[in-house]
């Protein structure tokens, strides 16, 4: 086979891994049991890899709140020095099996929801939502003894009763809750509203039928209905899972993993191993909660829960979901249009996700670096803008800088020169 050929072939092998990937829910674990290669003094982090000190502040704050809730220091002075000095080490959540949601703050001691896909066997690991409150480690970079309560609480009392029941049902199929949530408005990255009800009618029957106390049933029961976007974990678990699976596929030009860390922003791709390609990191276009705001308040892109849209879902499902469009003051024909668009930067379409929207039409599937440079389109990602000190104000979406995609391809084609 020629070169062309060879990556046709090698684009169908991967975008299958992604149409065909069976995620499930199949555990809660520490974070130094199931993420490979996290050592006990290493901190996690969103967006390709960077030093400490090309840290934004957010960031920087976040690496001494892991710091202290691990134990690898006693106050911040200390923090700061290990994490100079290298003895707190720092590595990229994406070069991991696993994904760092906003500031991406993941320790060893962090309890994590494992993902696997049953297809290949490759495992995920994401951190839960904190709560029903706004804040906290892992998505926001805070550390309080509050959020560190919190954090053992969640561990300590609630998880062992959703890891008992998670392990006496088998597992819980995660496809079929996004495949029905997105055909009921959400788009599985800015919205979970939908999956979030489904995934309780599935498991609050289940947590009834255990044998515990009533005390402790409510307190899990709580957990679950009360926090909001309560399955954006899982998705970026089915995400990841499936990306991972596809990752290493030799001549394939398919993209495996977006992220950013406020500083760059950067992808990786199928045929490319874990090599990123990064450019500046870009702004979010959007609404803001208070008129208070403006860009100048805004942090560039921080975060990797945009591999959903890597996947296929977020921003390139934009159809399935016009009230996140709404928040940016676009109509259903725009959503539809968006979605159009991102068709044609993709290798397939996935038939588990059918849009009434796109008159059930599919949704697309593996974003090729060749085709977003041939037709000058870049992928549409969501997400919430976070302001320079951490808080939310707003939400919107951005375009994957297309200077990602032009360093891709050339290396691409130095690695695979016939």
């Amino acid at each position: 086979m020629n070169l062309k050929e060879k990556i046709a072939a090698a684009n169908d092998q991967a975008v299958n891994e992604l149409i065909d990937a069976n995620p499930v829910w199949v555990d809660i674990l520490p974070a130094g049991e199931v993420i490979e290669g996290l050592e006990p003094n290493m901190i996690l982090h969103s967006g390709p890899p960077i030093e400490y000190a090309d840290m934004v502040p957010l960031h920087k704050r976040g690496m001494v709140s892991g710091a202290l809730f691990e134990g690898l220091a006693k106050n911040e002075a200390e923090a700061v020095a290990k994490l100079e000095n290298g003895e707190i080490k720092i590595s990229s959540a994406l070069d991991h099996n696993t994904v760092g949601a906003g500031t991406g703050i993941i320790t060893s001691s962090v309890a994590m929801m494992v993902v696997e896909n049953k297809k290949t066997g490759i495992r995920a690991a994401t951190f839960p939502a904190e709560g029903p409150f706004q804040g906290g480690l892992c998505g926001w970079g805070l550390y309080t003894e509050e959020i560190a309560a919190n954090l053992r609480y969640m561990k300590n009392e609630l998880f062992p009763v959703m890891r008992e029941l998670i392990h006496q049902r088998g597992g819980l199929p995660l496809k079929p809750i996004l495949a029905e949530g997105m055909q009921m408005g959400d788009e599985n990255h800015t919205r979970q509203t939908a999956a979030d009800l489904l995934f309780i009618k599935q498991i609050i029957p289940d947590l009834l039928h255990m044998n515990i106390d009533k005390v402790t049933l409510l307190k899990v029961m709580d957990y679950i209905v009360q926090t909001p976007r309560f399955f954006h974990c899982y998705g970026q678990g089915a995400s990841m899972s499936a990306l991972l699976s596809a990752k290493g596929t030799p001549y394939s030009t398919m993209t495996v993993a977006f992220g950013g860390n406020g500083v760059e922003y950067g992808i990786k791709i199928a045929g490319m191993g874990d090599e990123w390609f990064t450019a500046p990191a870009m702004m979010m276009k959007g609404r803001y909660t208070s008129s208070q705001y403006s860009e100048k308040d805004q942090l560039p892109w921080i975060g990797d829960s945009c591999v959903v849209e890597c996947a296929g879902l977020g921003g390139l499902a934009a159809a399935a979901s016009p009230i996140v469009c709404n928040l940016r003051g676009l109509k259903l024909k725009d959503a539809i249009a968006l979605t159009r668009e991102m068709q044609e930067i993709c290798i397939s379409s996935n038939h588990n996700y059918p849009i009434p929207n796109l008159d059930f039409d599919f949704l697309p599937s593996g974003v090729d670096i060749r085709k977003v440079l041939k037709t000058g389109i870049s992928p549409e990602i969501h997400g919430g803008m976070f302001n320079h000190e951490g808080g939310l104000i707003g939400a919107g979406s951005a375009r994957v800088p297309m200077m990602c995609f032009e360093k891709a391809l050339k290396a691409f084609a130095v690695k695979y020169r016939d």
